[in-house]
């Protein structure tokens, strides 16, 4: 017996609900009652997929990641914890994030109650993408997963400035590329003056002096170097 309690204005009710049957559409053949004080009330539970505690969720899905490859394809990763009835994954692709397109299919592990990990790989990143997993069961419901983003080796080195320039007080923040491995500041004798292995999103740096600055990273999608004034 599933005991729900309501408020109704100020007056509160205690409700009990049985089901005779329970399918995809809703319940069906559904008898309630409550009252309290000489109010009564009658109810119909609507879909019951809004309901996610009600079911036992098909596939648990921890991780899901795009990342660029040396070679300027896209690789898709991602994780399940478990697996219930699975069919498999469908990949999808956009280039607005709205619009997307089937470029694939993975096949899921059906049952299982142990990590997974699958890996799709996209040859035909000629722009930034966006990517997002349908997954299926083997009744055919499906649920989508969140979405990412995946940005070319062309598009990706346009994402490295440093502002503000000229440098003001000597500090200036570098917005850097996805997968940097190498942030270096040199003089305009070209000798280093900084350097940060693995940098991050951004960097924070701070120059020695007035004069022209070399700032130049190096990433996955290739090298670019930006000049700075400090006046």
């Amino acid at each position: 017996m599933k005991y729900i309690y309501l408020t109704v204005g100020s007056i509160l009710i205690s409700l009990s609900s049985f089901a005779q049957s329970i399918s995809p559409g809703g319940i069906y053949a559904a008898a309630n009652a409550g009252q309290s004080g000489g109010v009564s009330l009658e109810w119909v539970l609507g879909d019951i997929n809004a309901f996610t505690t009600l079911s036992t969720l098909p596939v648990k899905l921890v991780r899901f990641e795009g990342i660029l490859a040396a070679d300027g394809s896209a690789r898709l990763e991602w994780e399940t914890a478990e697996e219930y009835n699975n069919a498999g994954f469908e990949v999808q692709k956009s280039t607005d994030a709205r619009q997307f397109e089937n470029i694939g299919w993975v096949d899921g592990a059906g049952d299982i109650k142990v990590s997974k990990q699958y890996q799709f790989i996209d040859n035909q990143l000629v722009t930034t993408s966006y990517y997002r997993l349908k997954q299926v069961d083997t009744d055919g419901q499906f649920s989508f997963s969140k979405i990412i983003r995946v940005i070319p080796p062309n598009e990706s080195l346009d994402r490295f400035t440093a502002f503000p320039n000229p440098v003001q007080d000597g500090k200036v923040t570098a917005s850097l590329p996805d997968r940097s491995f190498k942030l270096s500041l040199y003089d305009k004798a070209g000798r280093l003056v900084k350097q940060i292995a693995e940098p991050g999103a951004q960097e924070r740096m701070q120059l020695p002096g007035k004069g022209t600055y070399l700032l130049s990273i190096e990433s996955i999608a290739g090298s670019k170097t930006i000049t700075l004034v400090q006046p």
